[in-house]
């Protein structure tokens, strides 16, 4: 019986460390931005209604020596819930307008988010815009 009690303490120890701790509540979320997806991004009601809202946009007073004209893209993060995040501008005719087409852009209503396998996922989207402006002398 004296043998076996001490079998038994040696042993013990071991059935201690083999039990595992379970990480609870600890879900690492997807942060994984996609740039191909089964379906893009898409503004409420289309590009159609996307060209519109961006019409509607009020230009601050620009410094007419600066460029006033060109390409702008818009770059930014549609979100799952269809938010954007991380508006920035990857090419643009002039600070002010940039700044401008980023605030006006990341005010705009929830997008429908990409989707991959029929499920909402984070993905890059790029606006180009052209900008051309007559001067009214």
């Amino acid at each position: 019986m004296k043998y076996l009690s001490v079998f038994g303490l040696i042993i013990l120890p071991f059935f201690v460390f083999a039990q595992s701790k379970t990480k609870k509540g600890r879900i690492k979320p997807d942060t994984t931005v996609y740039t191909k997806v089964d379906e893009i991004p898409e503004f409420p009601g289309g590009l159609e209604k996307l060209g519109a809202y961006l019409s509607k946009m009020k230009m601050p007073a620009l410094d007419t020596t600066e460029n006033t004209q060109g390409r702008v893209i818009i770059q930014m993060i549609v979100e799952k819930d269809g938010s954007l995040t991380h508006v920035k501008a990857i090419r643009g005719g002039n600070s002010a307008m940039d700044k401008a087409y980023i605030e006006y852009i990341g005010r705009s209503p929830k997008w429908k988010p990409g989707l991959i396998h029929g499920k909402p996922v984070r993905v890059v989207y790029s606006i180009p815009i052209t900008v051309c402006f007559s001067s009214n002398e």
